[in-house]
């Protein structure tokens, strides 16, 4: 039997690893966009502050060490593009040559993951706009942040992650401001857990901005600081972590069931409405 897993990190590389206890003969492969399948993600923010040192301690497992370890093989920077399921067969894009590859398989587990959302606002794309989600997020942030000097910071959104960014950049020594679109921080939790955290936050230094939507980033050559209703906040580091979208884009036209934001619609044991093609996720809480 012949499976390919798209996506590794959490998802993809369990369901390799179960696979192949399950039946040591199976010809299991991932492919995966990025250049590391396995890697602490909920500590990336705490690189970033320096309570986490150096930077392969987010590395879990590297694809050599997992293929050893499991007898699964790992194909790093390969974004795939299309799926036939009719065909049995997927494409994908090798990164580093730049070449189509095409893949077929008996069974499919579809485990692409989700994105940062970043909005088509002004400035976004300026160098010191950061997301939270790789390890190289952490790293780069980390690494503009002591290389520039930079002494601002504002954080767009209030979720686990954000809060955590803000909490590491605060430990680095600078003036962070966090802001929400909601009336409170921690989304999910009850409005009193919420208030005593943006409390203990505030006590720590970092002003916390409710009901304060992002309009653009403000800056010619570099990130400077942001527009808001009410006015605009000075920043050398703007980090944005307003929510995550589904990376399925690539699935859209190949029959596949789908919510309007991408997410992906499966029965009761994770069967899509394609033939021999399944979905792998994992709740993980920061």
């Amino acid at each position: 039997m012949k499976v390919l897993i798209i996506g590794g990190v959490a998802a993809g590389t369990k369901a390799a690893a179960k696979l192949k206890r399950m039946n040591p003969a199976a010809d299991v492969t991932i492919l995966t966009k990025g250049k590391d399948i396995s890697y602490a993600g909920c500590g990336l923010p705490y690189y970033v502050g320096g309570l986490i040192p150096e930077k392969e301690q987010l590395i879990v497992n590297t694809p050599a060490k997992f293929t050893e370890l499991t007898g699964a093989k790992v194909l790093v920077e390969r974004e795939v593009t299309s799926l036939d399921a009719s065909a049995k067969q997927l494409a994908a894009k090798n990164l580093r040559t730049g070449m189509e590859e095409t893949y077929s398989y008996d069974e499919c587990v579809i485990a692409c993951g989700a994105s940062s959302i970043v909005p088509p606002l002004q400035g976004v794309s300026l160098p010191g706009v950061f997301t939270m989600r790789t390890p190289d997020d952490a790293i780069e942030l980390r690494d503009y942040v002591e290389r520039t000097g930079a002494k601002r910071a504002v954080v767009a959104g209030g979720g686990f992650i954000g809060l955590e960014a803000a909490e590491n950049l605060a430990a680095k020594g600078l003036s962070v401001t966090v802001i929400d679109m909601a009336d409170q921080i921690m989304p999910g939790f009850d409005k009193e857990m919420a208030d005593y955290a943006k409390r203990h936050l505030e006590k720590k230094g970092i002003k916390v901005l409710l009901n304060t939507r992002l309009e653009a980033v403000l800056g010619d050559s570099k990130a400077a600081g942001v527009k808001i209703p009410d006015g605009e906040l000075k920043a050398d580091v703007v980090v944005m972590s307003l929510g995550i979208r589904p990376n399925t884009a690539f699935l859209k036209d190949t029959g596949l069931e789908m919510m309007p934001n991408g997410t992906i619609l499966v029965d009761s044991q994770m069967k899509t409405n394609l033939p021999n093609a399944y979905m792998r996720q994992v709740t993980v809480s920061a």
